[in-house]
């Protein structure tokens, strides 16, 4: 573009580019430039029109200065009306059917924790301090544009000194729409587990009583945590008598990213995660010897860690120097609770204390938890600051369309306009909360983005919620098949639409013959799928109970490998964990097929090896047997166990009688667990030489095994490889995939 006095351009930029400072960093450019004219949020995006000599110069700086929180998808020009100009400006949002992606929370920071710590400062020690770089911004919306009257924080009246700043597009706080401070906005309570209040000073409250061993439920940013010290096993194990949580790792938050280091291993890939905009929960690998209690994360050899990422949170670090278990406020599974009488009526016997707040929660969101594999990210939990996720669509839709989902690790997503949106993590359908936060889910996706979605996509298992719920609509819906969703999760992540090996490997799902998937190869495109290759099928003796017991999956393994006399007489981890004549009435269960569904599960062969191995008989948690395999794993094992492949099923019961002879060495968990995982990457392996010309896509949460994930990503570096890293692997992602189907297989919007 030629430089001339009067040049004049106007833009329509599409991303995440409302509530994160991206007016006022376009306004500060104009001016920079000498430019004139204007800016404005609208529901499609903020719409730019500026005129002047520079103009070329602005259109760069729009795409390398780009503030932190902000995420260009699109920059479109539009057709340029001539008109005069005095000055730049930012205009008032317009509002209508919206389009734009939703503003994400992000952690407190850099400047605004300066200020905290600045005594001289009036927000100095304020736990509600924010700017258009950090705070909370989904969590507080009731609906979109992201203004303050249509927030939370519009029960707060600014005070003269915070309206200057929110006013004054040259502050970091220009249109900080939950700007506040101690004179004008929200106000901490701390309460005992009945309500009741307790004198003094909040914060220094609720230090005492985690000093004293006890535990509080603290509002964050999308819901309560429960909080105890993380090197007392006494705590710890109060908090997981209380909450009825036996085994499942609990999540830790440290001071500082030093203090981090002192109990885990932190690579430099963790550490910018860690200690970055967002501080997510990550997985890492646990320092042994430590003070940190035994009962956080037990024989796994790993920790979900994270720093403080509210002024709050960090307050209470002020003056504690240890870390703090930091778990979601919930009843297992369900989704995190976001109001103080909730705590009181649901979870009053297991906190003692409760800290809270008067700026409301209007979107529940639980922490994002993650890990990195080789340089990549494996999302386990995706949630605050990652949620909502939109993804860009490279054609405008005709008619919305909303996918429900999976039953466990519930999320939804919707298709409207330009985007995808993926919902952020509910939890496992089934109970009633669980369920009223899934319908409420879809109603604020709904009055998000203004629209009613004329069709609906689900799970295939016809006894699902989900399910249940799209078949009481009245509107357009069908099913899906589990594990070729998952292959289209990726697919959508990565804008894929090409024919793909996919590997889809988890615990169960519902397959087209009625029987449970789990350990699928399919080759797969947008509109349909062949299953090339799948696991031979085993028996799961006792239904639901086997999903629990690795001992009954590897129980039935033994029952196809040998003899009923033969399995009486072996000495091994598995049938130790039996009476004779239970393995007697097992057999029965076996022979007769009796509440003895077959299954070809990925997912249960890692229990059934958990069992055989000696690693573990009875879960606490799904995926348990997995995680605890994987602490022994060494990388610089590579022989695989036995296995054959015959017209595409996968036969593992070779491998068994060798389970069983390393089982019986002092090296034998680290050889079993080793040789396991090189296993299934070999199996991996030997559908992908055979189609050597199709992009590889794993999905599934068999896959969020870091060990795994690890040699995949060696062994495919120089293939097409795919696995989401910006969405969940696992049933978290399964909507997406299901939205993509839904896409582009519906006559409105010129599927097929």
């Amino acid at each position: 573009m030629e430089s001339s006095s009067n040049q004049s351009i106007a833009l329509l930029i599409k991303g995440i580019v409302q509530g994160v400072g991206f007016r006022p960093f376009v306004y500060r450019e104009a001016k920079r430039l000498g430019l004139k004219g204007f800016v404005a949020n609208t529901p499609e995006g903020v719409v730019i029109e500026a005129q002047g000599s520079q103009c070329s110069l602005f259109l760069e700086a729009l795409s390398e200065n780009t503030p932190i929180n902000a995420r260009i998808d699109s920059i479109e020009i539009l057709p340029s009306t001539p008109a005069h100009y005095d000055s730049f400006e930012i205009r008032r949002s317009t509002l209508g059917e919206v389009s734009v992606a939703i503003p994400l929370d992000t952690a407190l920071c850099p400047a605004c924790q300066a200020e905290m710590d600045d005594p001289r400062n009036r927000r100095y020690q304020y736990p509600f301090i924010n700017c258009t770089d950090c705070g909370p911004r989904y969590t507080i919306i009731q609906i979109p544009p992201y203004d303050r009257v249509r927030t939370s924080m519009k029960h707060f009246t600014m005070c003269e000194a915070c309206e200057a700043e929110y006013n004054d597009p040259m502050s970091r706080r220009y249109h900080a729409e939950p700007i506040s401070c101690p004179q004008c906005g929200p106000s901490l309570t701390f309460t005992d587990n009945l309500g009741n209040p307790i004198e003094g000073d909040p914060i220094e409250s609720a230090i005492r009583m985690l000093q004293e061993g006890k535990i509080i439920a603290l509002k964050g940013l999308g819901g309560f945590h429960l909080m105890c010290s993380a090197v007392s096993d006494a705590a710890v194990e109060e908090l997981r008598r209380r909450k009825y949580r036996r085994g499942k790792p609990l999540a830790v938050m440290f001071r500082t990213l030093e203090q981090v280091r002192e109990y885990a291993y932190v690579t430099d890939d963790e550490a910018e995660l860690i200690g970055g905009s967002i501080k997510p929960i990550v997985v890492l690998r646990a320092k042994s010897g430590t003070d940190l209690s035994e009962h956080i994360a037990p024989k796994i050899g790993r920790i979900g860690v994270f720093l403080p990422y509210t002024p709050l949170h960090r307050l209470l670090f002020e003056s504690i120097d240890f870390p703090l278990v930091a778990t979601s406020a919930n009843i297992s599974d369900e989704p995190i609770i976001v109001r103080k009488e909730e705590i009181i009526r649901r979870l009053g016997n297991v906190a003692d204390g409760i800290l809270d707040h008067d700026r409301s929660i209007v979107n529940a969101l639980d922490d994002t938890v993650l890990q990195i594999a080789e340089g990549k990210i494996i999302m386990l939990r995706m949630g605050r600051g990652y949620a909502p996720h939109t993804i860009a669509l490279p054609e405008t839709l005709k008619t919305p369309v909303m996918a429900l989902g999976a039953h466990q690790k519930s999320a939804i997503a919707l298709a409207a306009g330009n985007n995808m949106i993926l919902s952020g993590h509910i939890g496992d359908l089934g109970s009633v909360e669980a369920n009223e936060y899934f319908e409420r889910t879809v109603q604020t996706f709904k009055r998000f983005y203004d629209v009613e979605p004329a069709l609906l996509a689900h799970d295939l298992h016809p006894f699902y919620t989900t399910t249940q719920y799209a078949s009481e609509q009245k509107k357009g819906h069908f099913g899906l098949q589990h594990h070729y969703v998952h292959i289209l999760a990726c697919m959508a992540e990565y804008g894929v639409r090409e024919k793909v090996l996919g590997f889809a490997f988890d615990g169960t799902g519902y397959g087209e013959d009625g029987s449970l998937w789990g350990g699928e190869v399919l080759i797969a495109d947008l509109h349909t799928y062949e299953r090339i290759g799948f696991l031979k099928p085993v028996a799961l003796l006792g239904g639901d109970k086997a999903i629990k017991e690795p001992r009954r999956v590897a129980l039935s393994l033994l029952f196809e490998r040998y003899g009923l006399e033969e399995v009486l007489a072996l000495s091994s981890a598995t049938t130790d964990a039996f009476l004779p004549h239970e393995i007697r009435q097992l057999h029965h269960v076996w022979l007769k097929k009796l509440n003895a569904p077959l299954s070809s599960s990925i997912g249960r062969l890692f229990d059934a090896v958990a069992s055989l191995g000696g690693f573990i008989q009875t879960l606490d948690y799904e995926g348990q047997g997995g995680m605890i395999m994987e602490a022994f794993v060494d990388e610089s094992i590579e022989e695989a166990f036995a296995f054959e492949i015959r017209e595409g099923q996968i036969d593992i019961l070779p491998m068994v009688p060798e389970i069983l002879e390393l089982a019986k060495t002092a090296a034998g968990k680290r050889e079993i667990a080793s040789r396991f995982i090189v296993t299934v990457t070999a199996m991996i392996d030997y559908f992908a030489e055979r189609f050597p010309d199709l992009p590889v896509v794993v999905g599934g949460g068999v896959f969020q095994n870091h060990a795994l994930m690890s040699r995949l990503y060696r062994r495919f570096s120089n293939r097409r490889f795919y696995a989401q890293q910006a969405t969940p692997l696992n049933d978290g992602g399964i909507a997406l995939g299901q939205l993509y189907y839904a896409i582009h297989n519906s006559k409105d919007n010129n599927g097929r």
